[in-house]
């Protein structure tokens, strides 16, 4: 088995019962890890539009002041699960994996463990490294919503690193989509089917006839659409539908066609609402901004360098979802993600490579020591 510390932290923090708006336990215990290790620790105030029991936290560990401050970022949180996470060791793979009944919680785990066990190695060590600021966001799987709210102003570091990706360790993520959800909240008019339902307006069949004038699928190679979901009646085949609701999300890595999409969404609304005689509460929420670095942009060119210095080969890749990474490029600090090596997240089939879970705490502390 491995005794490494970075190894026995993720083994201590998967197994906290930790859910989106829900992470109180997993922020105390690594505020006192944080604060053990000396750094500033600050819990933002609760995010009332969140309604979670736990602010983001914010720390820094000072360094020189003629070195560039960085930012190293990963979330709190993790995807519905039983609250009974019990990670497997598969020895055959070197890896640690679910117990097929819930997730690992690797996502983002890993990413939190990856950030403790760096910030061990800079301390001790006597390499010079620039203020190292560390971002631990809330309910990043309920939308990547908590970083929304970092008061990214304050932030002195320009340049972030974001631990939080699938993928072996190499893996570098460069671009991330925009997102929007989509609600149509479709109200008809509730009448006797059998005695007069002429004098009903059936929800049912404008969200039907809604939905087939929406976008769905992918649209180019930029962009893509779904429509995920109806809610609508009851069991009772005997009243006409009063009410349906239609959930819905675009995607996009251009900005352009971004735009395009969300205009695609709202303009049937109009033209259902008139011909079907329903009303129709429509609410677009655009939940992340896409971004894209280039290769030789030097935040990428700090991380390859450390990537070198340990034997790793890079790999730029494109992101299909969003990540906190998303917010911060969207306000100015430039930010990659880096994959820790854990795969299938989201799934009873999540795990972890354990190799690379180490080396990527190994990396996270050659980035520090790359910058100038």
């Amino acid at each position: 088995m491995y005794n490494e510390q970075i190894v026995q932290d993720f083994l201590e923090l998967v197994k906290l019962p930790v859910q989106s708006r829900n992470e109180r336990v997993i922020a105390d215990n690594v505020k006192a890890k944080l604060t053990a290790l000396g750094l500033e620790v600050t819990e933002d105030e609760l995010i009332p539009e969140l309604n979670g029991n736990t602010g983001n936290i914010r720390a820094v560990l000072k360094g020189s002041a003629d070195i560039e401050p960085i930012l190293f970022s990963a979330h709190l949180d993790r995807v519905k699960n039983n609250n009974h996470v019990n990670p497997i060791f598969d020895e055959e793979n070197k890896a640690f994996k679910a117990d097929g009944e819930t997730i690992l919680a690797a996502d983002d785990v890993s990413g939190i463990c990856v950030i403790l066990d760096a910030l061990r190695r800079i301390e001790a060590s006597d390499k010079p490294h620039g203020d190292i600021e560390v971002a631990l966001s809330v309910c990043e799987e309920a939308g990547v919503l908590g970083s929304k709210y970092f008061d990214f102003d304050s932030f002195k570091a320009r340049k972030a690193y974001v631990f939080d990706a699938p993928g072996h360790i190499g893996r570098i993520i460069v671009q991330a989509p925009s997102k929007c959800k989509f609600s149509y909240k479709v109200h008809g008019k509730s009448a006797h089917a059998g005695n007069e339902p002429e004098k009903g307006i059936n929800a049912v069949k404008a969200a039907a006839a809604l939905i087939m004038e929406l976008p769905d699928n992918r649209q180019s190679q930029f962009t893509t659409a779904n429509i995920s979901t109806i809610m609508a009646g009851t069991t009772s085949t005997n009243v006409v539908c009063d009410y349906a609701e239609i959930l819905a999300e675009a995607r996009s890595t251009d900005n352009e066609e971004f735009k395009a999409v969300l205009e695609k969404f709202a303009a049937p609304v109009k033209m259902i609402e008139e011909k079907y005689g329903v009303t129709i509460d429509y609410k677009a929420d655009v939940l992340y901004h896409t971004f894209k670095i280039e290769p030789d942009e030097d935040v990428v060119k700090i991380a390859v360098k450390a990537m070198d210095k340990l034997g790793i080969e890079p790999v730029l890749n494109k992101g299909g979802g969003g990540m906190d990474g998303n917010h911060f490029n969207y306000h100015g600090i430039k930010s990659i993600g880096i994959a820790p090596g854990y795969f299938k997240n989201h799934t009873p089939a999540e795990h972890i490579f354990i190799e690379d879970l180490i080396v990527c705490g190994k990396l996270a502390a050659e980035i520090a020591w790359n910058v100038k």
